[in-house]
C-alpha cells in the first residue's frame, strides 16, 4: 500500500506543478490582447495559428496521432479561444477571465459523464466557493462600458468551451501533450479562419510589428501552457486541474493593471478572493492519512 501512496503523491505533485505553470503563463493573455489593435476573433486566429506552427516541429512524425474524436475537441478549442478573446475586447480583462472560470462548474458533470471521474469532497467544496466569486463578477462586475452585457455572455460561453477542452484533454492523456497542443491550436485556427471568412469575407493582415507580437503571444501564452496543462492532466483529474487553473484569473488582473492600467471593479476583487479561498480549501495540507490513502487507491484502481 505504501508504494501506491508514494507513487500517487509524486505523480499528483508533478501534475499540479505542470498545471500551475500553465496557469501562470495563461495569465499573460489579457496584457497581450489589450496591447493589440485587432478584434478578438482575428487575434484568436493568429494566436492559435502561430502557437500550432511553433509546436509542430517538436513532435516526431510517429507521435502525430489523429483520432476521429480529436476533431470535435479542436472545434471546441477554437470556439473557446474566439469567445474568450472577444469577451476581453468588450468587457474588462478581469471579467472575461473570471467568467471563463465557470468551467470549474461544468467539468464536474462532464467528467462524470464522459470519463466516469468522481471529484473528491474537497474539490466540490472548493469549486462551490470559487463559484461564489464568479457570481459576484456576473452580477456586479460592470463598469458601464458599451456592449458589456455582450462581453459577459461571451465570457460565460467561453467557460463552457473551456470545460469541454479540459475534459477532452483528459480523455487523450495517453498522447504526446505537445502534439495535442499543436493539433488543437492548428484545428482552432482552421475553425476560426472558416468562421471569419464566412462572416466577413476576408481575414485582416496586420503589419509586421504586430505579426511579431502575435508570434510571441501564441508561443508564450498559448503553445507552452497548453502543453504543460495536457501533461499535468496525465496525473490529476479534470475537476482538480480546472480548480488549479483558477490561479490564472488571480494573476491576470494584476498584470493588466501594471502594464495597461485597467483597474478591476471592487466586485471583481471580491470574486478573486473567493477564488483564492476555493483553491486554498482544496489544497491545504491534509493531516488525515486515511483520506490520502483512499484517494491514492481510487486513482490507482482507475
Amino acid at each position: 500500500m505504501d508504494w501506491v501512496l508514494d507513487d500517487h503523491r509524486k505523480a499528483a505533485r508533478s501534475g499540479r506543478r505542470y498545471v500551475l505553470g500553465a496557469a501562470a503563463l495563461w495569465s499573460l493573455g489579457g496584457v497581450f490582447a489589450k496591447a493589440l489593435d485587432l478584434d478578438g476573433l482575428t487575434v484568436a486566429f493568429y494566436r492559435s495559428l502561430f502557437a500550432g506552427l511553433v509546436l509542430l516541429p517538436f513532435v516526431p512524425a510517429s507521435r502525430r496521432v489523429i483520432r476521429p474524436t480529436m476533431i470535435p475537441l479542436g472545434f471546441t478549442f477554437g470556439a473557446m479561444t474566439g469567445l474568450y478573446l472577444s469577451a476581453v475586447m468588450t468587457t474588462t480583462a478581469a471579467n472575461a477571465i473570471f467568467l471563463q472560470c465557470t468551467a470549474t462548474i461544468w467539468t464536474i458533470p462532464l467528467s462524470a459523464w464522459l470519463l466516469r471521474e468522481r471529484p473528491d469532497r474537497r474539490s466540490i467544496v472548493g469549486i462551490a466557493l470559487a463559484s461564489l466569486g464568479v457570481v459576484a463578477i456576473v452580477f456586479y462586475g460592470y463598469d458601464g462600458r458599451p456592449n458589456e452585457g455582450q462581453g459577459i455572455a461571451l465570457g460565460l460561453a467561453s467557460g463552457v468551451g473551456y470545460a469541454g477542452v479540459v475534459v477532452g484533454l483528459r480523455g487523450f492523456r495517453d498522447l504526446d501533450p505537445i502534439w495535442l497542443s499543436a493539433f488543437n491550436n492548428l484545428a482552432a485556427s482552421g475553425t476560426l479562419a472558416l468562421w471569419i471568412l464566412l462572416t466577413r469575407g476576408s481575414i485582416q493582415v496586420p503589419p509586421a510589428s504586430t505579426i511579431v507580437l502575435l508570434v510571441v503571444f501564441g508561443t508564450i501564452q498559448m503553445a507552452i501552457p497548453y502543453g504543460l496543462f495536457a501533461r499535468g492532466l496525465r496525473d490529476i483529474g479534470a475537476p482538480e486541474a480546472g480548480l488549479l487553473g483558477l490561479l490564472e484569473p488571480v494573476l491576470a488582473p494584476i498584470w493588466v493593471l501594471l502594464v495597461i492600467g485597467e483597474r478591476p471593479a471592487v466586485p471583481t476583487i471580491v470574486g478573486g478572493l473567493f477564488l483564492l479561498v476555493g483553491v486554498a480549501c482544496r489544497y491545504w495540507p491534509v493531516t488525515s492519512r486515511n483520506l490520502v490513502v483512499a484517494e491514492a487507491v481510487h486513482e490507482h484502481l482507475d
